[in-house]
């Protein structure tokens, strides 16, 4: 089966497993059925004009078929459809830099919003994530009360010379926290672009 093919069946395998998505209109299926079928022409095009062309002939094949009432043909047709997209998936799909599993992910600190801004958040922002602020609170409380036995550890644990590498000590009795945790717990997050 060559490439435009492939891309036309895997279209319309996707339409149908869309289409009977109970979670979502009917609308809302073809939406997103065209955004991420569209995508994956993408991959598989090399040129703009290629990619326009496949399209088009995707846009054809959805209009073909977009009346079809007889759902056992319907449900034979995404069997088949289902088989044909494991079968001919690309290797190497594309992946946006910075969605995850992109080359730049999470890659620059200075980009990331600091865990104090979320203190001057209203409270009706605060609202729509109760449970997360609870959370923080009790969190925010824990770190004050150990802070100081934190950096106690720290500063007894830490050579003359300073450190040589930038792991930090454990936790040494039952029940403490290791140094710094906070930073792992309230992870930044990421700045919206």
């Amino acid at each position: 089966m060559n490439l435009p093919e492939c891309l036309i069946c895997l279209h319309f395998m996707v339409l149908l497993h869309l289409c009977f998505s109970p979670s979502r209109s009917n609308e809302d299926n073809v939406i997103f059925l065209d955004s991420g079928c569209l995508d994956l022409i993408v991959v598989f095009s090399c040129s703009r004009d290629k990619y326009r062309f496949y399209a088009c002939l995707l846009r054809a094949r959805f209009d073909e078929n977009k009346d079809e009432k007889d759902m056992v043909k319907a449900t034979l047709m995404l069997k088949a459809g289902e088989e044909e997209f494991w079968a001919n998936q690309h290797p190497q799909p594309y992946i946006f830099p910075d969605s995850p599993g992109g080359t730049s992910y999470e890659r620059y600190e200075c980009y990331k919003v600091p865990d104090w801004v979320l203190d001057y958040w209203h409270p009706s922002e605060k609202a729509m994530y109760p449970d997360y602020f609870s959370k923080r609170e009790q969190w925010k409380k824990l770190r004050m009360e150990s802070w100081d036995r934190e950096v106690a550890q720290l500063e007894a644990e830490t050579p003359a010379g300073g450190p040589r590498t930038e792991a930090l000590p454990p936790a040494r009795k039952e029940g403490d926290l290791p140094p710094l945790w906070w930073q792992y717990v309230t992870r930044p997050r990421e700045r919206p672009t």
